[in-house]
């Protein structure tokens, strides 16, 4: 019988299977290192990006928050630059107001009555001087009364002097001015009562 020795065949199958287990173990060992390499750039990657875009939304926020505070800033300039724009109105509306005040003064004065004092202050006008007699003074609280300007004509004193060896009234009156409000109400009145 024919004997065949199977051992060193055996022997280098084993060694061949051994050698292949270490190759594919090694490939195993070389793709997963190569995956997790892989996987950390990407994630990497990922992440930098990702601080990219938010230090973008942080310097655009920032912007924004700024532009915010400057348009609430403008809102709050828009309502001081009004504020001021009112006040010169109402200053230019006083300033033409007491031109308007003295013509009616002026026009309201019969030819017996004088002027030696006017006063106004906070739209009470004080008025002092002489007259002729007591009805020149009040055919001038009349004429002043009839003005749509002024209301709440007060006399306080009426009493008799001697001017230049004449003798005359001395008359000390108040009256009130009306505010422009007042004397827009004044007129539709006036107009009202003179349709009827």
């Amino acid at each position: 019988m024919i004997r065949i020795n199977l051992l060193p065949h055996r022997e280098a199958f084993r060694q061949q299977q051994i050698i292949e287990h270490i190759v594919v173990f090694v490939s195993v060992v070389l793709l997963t290192l190569a995956l997790v390499i892989l996987v950390d750039i990407w994630t990497t990657q990922d992440l930098t990006a990702l601080q990219e875009e938010h230090a973008t939304l942080k310097a655009t926020n920032a912007k924004l928050t700024k532009k915010i505070g400057e348009l609430r800033n403008l809102d709050n300039l828009r309502k001081e630059v009004e504020d001021k724009l009112k006040i010169v109105d109402e200053l230019q509306a006083g300033r033409f107001r007491s031109l308007v005040t003295l013509e009616a003064i002026a026009k309201s004065i019969p030819q017996n009555v004088w002027l030696t004092q006017l006063e106004d202050s906070n739209g009470t006008i004080k008025l002092k001087g002489f007259g002729e007699s007591s009805q020149a003074i009040a055919n001038f609280m009349r004429k002043l009364e009839g003005n749509t300007i002024f209301n709440q004509v007060r006399l306080s004193v009426d009493e008799s002097a001697t001017v230049e060896g004449a003798s005359v009234r001395k008359f000390s009156l108040s009256l009130h001015r009306l505010t422009l409000q007042e004397q827009e109400a004044a007129e539709k009145v006036k107009r009202k009562g003179g349709g009827k």
